[in-house]
């Protein structure tokens, strides 16, 4: 048997688009099915399409009309997994996003960062809870970068996470 029928091999998925909001829900399905057969047996494909369906939810309205690239990296051979999704953003966007990103990776215990995230959100406010999800739910360390006036967030973790351990529950 190859390597690649042992799903040994780096898979990779690049998307660039303009796309309106109805994409996202989509696109999140699609990414569900692509780790689903790009490792098969990991379990780590609903919280990719939550990474995924989150940091699309955040790039698409802050894109200024320009194009909102995906980058999915599943790499089994050593053991991970990588979203980053890139758009265009002025200095203020940029720099309110690594600042949030930066008091967030300050909290060690993301679960109390996601409960503070919950709290300190207004029940009618749409929004703000996405890289608090991402790093709880999906198990996924977050960080932000730029260049030529585009931000990326990067997403990036073990494809073999234990099962989380939440209060009441797993999942």
């Amino acid at each position: 048997m190859t390597e690649a029928k042992q799903g040994k091999q780096p898979i990779y998925l690049t998307m660039r688009m303009k796309p309106p909001w109805v994409f996202i829900d989509e696109l999140r399905r699609f990414v569900e099915s692509f780790c689903a057969c790009a490792c098969p047996g990991c379990d780590r494909e609903a919280q990719m399409a939550l990474a995924v369906h989150e940091l699309m939810q955040n790039a698409v309205p802050h894109s200024h009309g320009e194009e909102v690239e995906l980058t999915l990296e599943v790499e089994p051979e050593v053991d991970r997994v990588a979203v980053s999704v890139s758009n265009a953003c002025t200095d203020a966007e940029f720099n309110a996003l690594a600042e949030r990103i930066q008091k967030m990776n300050r909290e060690p215990d993301a679960l109390q960062h996601y409960l503070r995230a919950m709290k300190d959100t207004p029940v009618h406010t749409r929004g703000g809870l996405g890289l608090a999800r991402i790093r709880f739910e999906a198990q996924l360390d977050l960080s932000v970068s730029r260049s030529w006036g585009r931000l990326t967030v990067h997403a990036f973790g073990k494809l073999n996470v234990p099962t989380l351990q939440i209060p009441g529950g797993l999942r």
